[in-house]
C-alpha cells in the first residue's frame, strides 16, 4: 500500500493552466531540443523526486516524479515512481500524454522507449541520475550498455538560468502566499500564541491560499532559527521566523521580525546587497557588501545561515551570495536576500527578494492568485 507521503508533504497538489499552459511547455521542449542538437545529443534523459524536482518540474510541469525520455523528435515519456493507480491522475498534472508506471527498476522501460523512437545507439544526456537508488541507477545505466552517456546538467541549468515571464508570475503568486503566511504569523504572536503556534498559523494560511509546499524557520525555544517540531506554548520575542511556499513549481519567502525594523543590522545588510546587485557583477562582491556593514558576531551568524541565492524553481538555486562564490550576477535571476544578525542585544532577521535588472535589482511585487 502506498503510504501518500509525498501528497501529505506537498498539500495542494494542481495544474494552473492559465498561469502555465502547454505552449510554455512546448517552448521549453524546444529550446532544449536545440541545445540538444548543438552538442549532438539523441536522447535526453531526466530524473527528478519529491526532494529534487526542479531540472524535471521544468520540462515535464507538474508534481511527476520519475524519468523523463525525450529524443530530437518524438512525443516524451515518462516513468513515474508514483504506482500505477495514480497514474491517471498525474496524467492531469503535465502536458505529457504518455504517463505509465513500470516498477522501481524502470532500465528495460527506457531502453524500449528509445528503441521504439528509433534511437537504438548514439550519444545521450542525462540530469539528475542523483535521485535514483542504488538499485534503479545501476538497472538503468546496465539498460544503456552501448549508448555514449554524457551528462547535459549544465547546459539545462543554463536554460533553466533563463527566466522566462510566466515563471516569475508564478514566483510572484508564491510570494503572494508567503506574505500572507507571515502576516498571519505575526498576528498570531501578537495576540498571545507561541512561536510555535505562530509557525502553525503561518502554514495554514499558506495551505488554504494554494501553496504546493511551505517551509519554516523560527526561533522555537531558543534564539537559533529551526524547524517546527512540535507544539510548544514557549513565547520568545521577538518573533523571527522565515517562511517559504512553493506555487506550480515556484518558490518565493519572507521574513516576520517583530522588532528591529528598517535600522536593524540585518536591515541594513539587506540594503547594502541589493545596492551592489547589478548585471555582471560577482556573488562574492554583493556578499561582501552585506558583510562589511555587520558586526563580527552578526558576521558569523550571518555566514552560519547563509545571505542568500538564486530562487524559483529550486529554493536553493544558483547563484549562492557567499564570499567565496565566483558565479555571477545574470539579468533576469531572481535573488533571495536573507541576513540573520545576531550581534546586537536583540536579534535581528531580514530578507529581500529581488529580480536583477540592467536598472540594478528591483524588489519582486506579489501578485493575486
Amino acid at each position: 500500500m502506498l503510504s501518500m507521503e509525498p501528497a501529505i508533504k506537498r498539500g495542494l497538489t494542481f495544474w494552473d493552466r492559465a498561469l502555465m499552459p502547454r505552449d510554455e511547455f512546448y517552448e521549453r521542449i524546444r529550446l532544449v531540443r536545440a541545445e540538444m542538437r548543438r552538442v549532438g545529443l539523441d536522447a535526453l534523459i531526466v530524473s527528478g523526486n519529491m526532494y529534487e524536482d526542479a531540472d524535471l518540474i521544468y520540462l515535464v510541469g507538474g508534481n511527476v516524479d520519475g524519468t523523463l525520455v525525450l529524443t530530437a523528435d518524438d512525443d516524451p515519456v515518462i516513468f513515474t515512481v508514483s504506482g500505477s493507480r495514480e497514474s491517471f491522475f498525474l496524467t492531469e498534472l503535465t502536458w505529457i500524454n504518455d504517463v505509465s508506471y513500470q516498477g522501481a527498476l524502470i532500465g528495460a522501460a527506457v531502453r524500449s522507449a528509445l528503441h521504439a523512437r528509433k534511437v537504438t545507439s548514439g550519444r545521450i544526456g542525462t540530469v539528475g541520475l542523483q535521485v535514483l537508488a542504488s538499485r534503479p541507477y545501476q538497472d538503468l545505466v546496465q539498460a544503456l550498455a552501448g549508448y555514449d552517456l554524457q551528462d547535459f546538467t549544465a547546459a539545462l541549468h543554463k536554460l533553466r538560468g533563463q527566466i522566462r515571464p510566466r515563471e516569475v508570475a508564478a514566483s510572484r503568486i508564491a510570494l503572494g502566499m508567503a506574505e500572507k503566511a507571515a502576516l498571519a504569523a505575526e498576528r498570531a504572536f501578537a495576540t498571545g500564541a507561541s512561536n510555535a503556534a505562530a509557525v502553525v498559523e503561518a502554514e495554514r494560511v499558506a495551505r488554504l491560499e494554494g501553496a504546493w509546499d511551505f517551509r519554516a524557520l523560527a526561533n522555537l525555544d531558543s534564539d537559533d532559527l529551526r524547524p517546527y517540531e512540535r507544539s510548544s506554548d514557549n513565547r520568545r520575542g521577538p518573533l523571527l521566523l522565515w517562511v517559504a511556499t512553493r506555487y506550480q513549481g515556484y518558490w518565493a519567502d519572507r521574513v516576520v521580525a517583530t522588532a528591529g525594523g528598517p535600522n536593524s543590522e540585518a536591515a541594513t545588510a539587506i540594503a547594502a546587497m541589493t545596492a551592489a546587485a547589478h548585471v555582471g557583477v560577482s556573488a562574492q562582491s554583493v556578499a561582501d557588501a552585506g558583510l562589511a556593514v555587520l558586526s563580527d558576531e552578526s558576521r558569523r551568524s550571518a555566514l552560519a545561515y547563509g545571505l542568500g541565492h538564486g530562487i524559483g524553481i529550486a529554493l536553493n538555486g544558483s547563484p549562492k551570495i557567499s564570499p567565496q562564490s565566483d558565479e555571477r550576477l545574470t539579468e533576469g535571476t531572481l535573488l533571495s536576500f536573507r541576513v540573520f544578525a545576531r550581534g546586537s542585544e536583540q536579534p535581528s532577521f531580514a530578507t529581500a527578494l529581488v529580480q536583477i535588472t540592467p536598472n540594478g535589482a528591483v524588489p519582486l511585487e506579489p501578485l493575486a492568485r
